[in-house]
């Protein structure tokens, strides 16, 4: 047998008493495109490159190590 509750604490932060939660889903997503980027990028010579990784910047180091 489950027994649930909740318990509710309004954020005395703001006056709708809301607390945020979506910014959990886009914390992680910064680095699993980071690391899907750099795992594609060793046959190339790069195995680091510093966030942001802009377009121009995967290309520059591609071209470079070409």
């Amino acid at each position: 047998m489950y027994e649930t509750d909740r318990t509710e604490t309004p954020c005395p932060h703001n006056s709708l008493g809301v607390k945020m939660v979506g910014e959990a889903g886009t914390i992680a997503s910064t680095a699993a495109v980071a690391n899907a980027v750099l795992d594609a990028l060793p046959p190339f010579g790069i195995f680091y490159l510093e966030i942001p990784l802009t377009p121009e910047k995967v290309w520059r180091a591609i071209n470079h190590n070409s």
